[in-house]
């Protein structure tokens, strides 16, 4: 039987969409680490992630329908996109890439009949709320618990924590005073800690084996590995 479990473990395939990203590099690192993957591809708009004979970079066009068309089946699918307005250049900009893309894959990955779907939404995503960001990302949420796939994972972490390669003001800002009020943070509280982004990746592959068929949402305190 742990013969049959190995060989079934070194078989699995995984998909990843913002593996440029601050999560999605540290979520690439973990994929190529892993014995439990033998084969990543990541989906960018152009190559530079860390050579591995386990990735395969696809140059891929994210505005075409036909793209998705194209693409080989994975069993395990992880979407790490976001953005912020300002870097979008607009509310449309932001919407395509924190909505439109991630539905597209997630129904991608229903109709290859992925064994799972995780997702890098925000802690306070709600489709109802007033907040256009913490909106698009319930509105998102949605969407995707609506598509039939086995396991659908979503990730609501606080302030992510680490180094980005651009520049974002408000969040080193809340950098600085979350390094202060982490360890205030406790009982009910602790969800708003801020999580590292490494922690963050590592916890969407811990978390593939722990949970049942269905959807689950794991909020910020409870995404890093125990």
């Amino acid at each position: 039987m742990r013969l049959l479990f190995g060989v079934s473990q070194l078989m699995r395939s995984a998909l990843i969409v913002g593996g440029t990203g601050l999560v999605g590099g540290y979520l690439v690192d973990q994929l190529l680490r892993s014995d439990d993957f033998s084969s990543v591809t990541a989906l960018v708009r152009k190559k530079g992630l860390p050579f591995s004979e386990k990735i395969n970079e696809v140059v891929f066009d994210f505005k075409s329908e036909e793209s998705f068309l194209e693409l080989d089946h994975c069993k395990h699918v992880f979407c790490c996109l976001g953005t912020t307005i300002k870097k979008a250049g607009s509310k449309e900009a932001f919407r395509f890439v924190d909505f439109e893309l991630p539905v597209k894959l997630a129904k991608w990955a229903e109709s290859n009949k992925a064994e799972s779907f995780s997702i890098l939404t925000s802690m306070g995503a709600d489709s109802s709320s007033s907040i256009f960001y913490n909106r698009v990302k319930g509105e998102v949420e949605q969407q995707i618990q609506d598509c039939s796939i086995p396991r659908i994972h979503i990730f609501r972490p606080s302030l992510i924590m680490g180094k980005r390669k651009e520049f974002r003001i408000g969040e080193i800002m809340g950098k600085v005073v979350f390094s202060i009020l982490n360890p205030l943070m406790i009982g009910v509280a602790k969800k708003y800690r801020g999580i590292h982004a490494e922690n963050i990746a590592k916890g969407m592959i811990y978390h593939l084996d722990r949970l049942q068929e269905g959807v689950h949402i794991i909020e910020s305190d409870k995404i890093k590995p125990t």
